[in-house]
């Protein structure tokens, strides 16, 4: 007696396929009647599926751009308020060069939002630069350390981005030569 490839059921003899097959052949999955979204255009290929490792390195790159505006908010309200309203014990810590240093992540957070791997890049480097003069100066904060491990990581996932990117870039370029 033969045994159906697909499903494992026995075919009887004279048939081409087994019962079950042969009873959900007849009836057609409601996902292959092809459907009309208005987006779509004529010609249009649809947008490939974005894989998970894709999306978990979009979220990383999102939290650390938010991040890295947060610090850089806190660093220019801090130093902002310290200075202007003169408060001695805040002034041990912020200063001018805090809001300034504030002010230079904001603008590297908006550049890492846009997907800039050059600017998250300069980010590390300079929070690795500031945790370093705080070591130096007798401020101890393990907290930073692990800040510069989780930006790190982020820097490997905005080059799976910059990847990404460049390999749809060749393939819309390899369409359009196609096309033409």
């Amino acid at each position: 007696m033969a045994v159906c490839k697909r499903c494992g059921c026995a075919i009887p003899l004279g048939s081409k396929s087994c019962d079950m097959c042969a009873t959900t052949a007849s009836i057609a999955p409601a996902q292959s009647i092809p459907t009309w979204t208005p987006n779509e255009t004529a010609g249009a290929t649809p947008p490939a599926p974005v894989s998970a490792t894709l999306r978990k390195a979009q979220k990383a790159i999102r939290s650390a751009w938010q991040f890295i505006a947060f610090i850089g908010a806190l660093a220019v309200v801090a130093g902002t308020v310290a200075e202007l309203g003169n408060i001695s014990f805040l002034l041990t810590y912020f200063d001018w060069y805090t809001a300034v240093e504030g002010m230079i992540f904001l603008t590297l957070a908006y550049f890492i939002r846009g997907g800039s791997l050059v600017a998250l890049g300069i980010a590390i480097a300079l929070y690795a630069l500031d945790s370093v003069a705080l070591f130096v100066t007798g401020h101890f904060a393990a907290i930073r350390i692990l800040i510069l491990i989780y930006l790190v990581r982020a820097l490997g996932s905005a080059n799976i981005l910059r990847q990404h990117r460049k390999r749809s870039a060749q393939q819309a370029a390899g369409d359009q030569s196609r096309a033409a």
